[in-house]
């Protein structure tokens, strides 16, 4: 199954809005509204539906973030009807190398809740760690570009 990022803006915007996780994992991200706010709002964001056989299955977005300089993760959804298909990690993956050819792209940052051992496994898979800095209540992980 291949999966792509498509610019939010190709997509109809109340068809991300319909996509939802889990009720579990509703602590864990904003909404899908709430994302597509602060896009509208902050102009350093950059979302993207993540598309499976032409249809949107989540969000992702991203940020060079004006408070410490770095590109952060600042989302990544997968639709709960479409869950354990493999397709946050193809997802992760498209966008690490879509943030990576960024030129002044260096280190990889996201925050995750100690709770969402799904997500968390999966950013330490691939190869994501824990930085010791805490946002609220989510560990700060960094993907360590700078050395490869």
């Amino acid at each position: 199954m291949t999966i792509t990022l498509l610019p939010i803006d190709a997509v109809d915007a109340d068809v991300i809005r319909k996509l939802d996780v889990h009720e579990n994992q509703m602590d864990f991200i904003a909404s899908n509204e709430e994302s597509l706010e602060e896009l509208a709002e902050r102009p350093e964001c950059v979302g993207f539906a993540v598309m499976a056989e032409g249809a949107p299955v989540g969000f992702a977005m991203y940020a060079l973030d004006p408070d410490d300089g770095n590109h952060w993760i600042y989302r990544l959804m997968i639709d709960a009807r479409h869950q354990g298909k493999g397709y946050g990690a193809k997802a992760l993956s498209a966008l690490i190398e879509h943030m990576a050819t960024i030129p002044e792209c260096g280190d990889i940052y996201l925050g995750v809740y100690p709770e969402n051992t799904r997500a968390y496994a999966l950013y330490h898979r691939f190869g994501f760690r824990e930085t010791g800095m805490i946002l609220g209540e989510e560990k700060v992980m960094r993907l360590d570009r700078t050395s490869k």
